[in-house]
């Protein structure tokens, strides 16, 4: 994937940048990336400048003095006006903003403005769609800095020998590597900048990629596979930390599963287990006479059949009560006589 346009570019003589020689090189400005090429038609950048350490910039002997936090770097071009206009680009893109000193024509200002613009609308662009600007990060990702980078890498040395993390200059990323040679471990970092769609590797011949992954891939096919990143580990042993009160020491315990239920016994030749009878059904409550008054008591009648009432007898036609009565009298003073005899 060939990396995005230039917003500016030309010949200039650098110094600075890996020693004190200067060279001609053909440089152009990719956002806050200063890339520098050994010709214009190259894609791949021989050196990498990250504006984001800019802390000034100064004009000294017909050049331009770039003093970045850790380094000092002079650019001269080929003309005065070329130089300013690399002056007005490099400090427009450092602070998002147009320098209000610049000895430039109207053109010239307009174009600084118009690349700020299409800066501002990268970055806006970006920040809108959140984790999709930059791919998935791959599995050696840690967020963790330089020092705590080459414990881990110290700590799980079977586990890999490259991590990738946050950049210490304050964007894009950082790779982390260490090897043991000769029974001494080397510790290397390198940086990785992100520009537009993509990343370079800042390193002696900087190479572009278009995903994380490929920048870790690149490290492993360098080293012919000496790198490998390095792997999150999962414990598959459940345990727990327990402290002892009185002597503070620290002991691992593992935890214990949770008991289980007890199997129903195995039945000879596959055969099912008998099926249980269901429970009996108990019998329905008899309503109350109070159940029932209040059941009576505005609610809707039970289906529930009723008792049938017992019958009474009539008396027979011409009979009036107490002549019954009067009968069952004698006849009973007979029984009694009867039975004194």
């Amino acid at each position: 994937m060939a990396p995005p346009p230039h917003c500016y570019e030309g010949f200039v003589e650098v110094r600075g940048l890996r020693d004190q020689s200067c060279r001609r090189r053909w440089a152009g400005l990719r956002g806050a990336t200063l890339c520098f090429y050994g010709a214009p038609r190259e894609q791949q950048p021989l050196e990498l400048l990250d504006l984001d350490e800019l802390v000034g910039v100064q004009k000294e002997g017909g050049a331009l003095v770039l003093q970045l936090r850790d380094q000092k770097v002079t650019l001269k071009a080929d003309s005065v006006q070329a130089q300013e206009m690399w002056r007005g680009f490099i400090l427009t893109m450092a602070k998002m903003e147009l320098p209000t000193d610049l000895e430039l024509l109207p053109g010239h200002l307009f174009q600084l403005s118009e690349a700020l613009r299409q800066e501002r609308e990268n970055r806006r662009r970006a920040r809108s769609v959140g984790t999709t600007a930059v791919p998935p990060l791959p599995s050696c990702f840690f967020d963790v800095s330089r020092a705590e980078a080459e414990r881990l890498l110290e700590r799980n040395a079977g586990g890999g020998s490259v991590v990738l993390r946050p950049g210490g200059h304050g964007q894009g990323f950082s790779i982390s590597t260490r090897q043991v040679l000769s029974g001494a471990a080397l510790l290397k970092h390198y940086r990785v900048l992100s520009v537009g769609d993509g990343f370079l590797v800042d390193v002696d011949t900087p190479h572009h990629c278009s995903s994380l992954d490929e920048v870790v891939q690149y490290f492993v096919k360098q080293s012919k596979g000496g790198l490998q990143p390095l792997q999150r580990e999962y414990s598959m042993r459940l345990e727990f930390v327990e402290a002892d009160a009185k002597s503070s020491e620290v002991t691992r315990r593992p935890c214990k599963p949770p008991p289980c239920p007890p199997r129903p016994p195995a039945h000879p030749h596959g055969a099912a287990p008998p099926a249980q009878a269901p429970p009996p059904l108990l019998p329905k409550p008899k309503a109350t006479p109070q159940h029932a008054v209040r059941e009576g008591a505005g609610s809707p009648p039970s289906s529930a059949p009723h008792p049938t009432p017992r019958r009474v007898p009539l008396l027979p036609h011409g009979h009036s009560a107490a002549d019954i009565t009067e009968e069952l009298a004698q006849k009973l003073m007979v029984r009694r006589a009867l039975n004194e005899d």
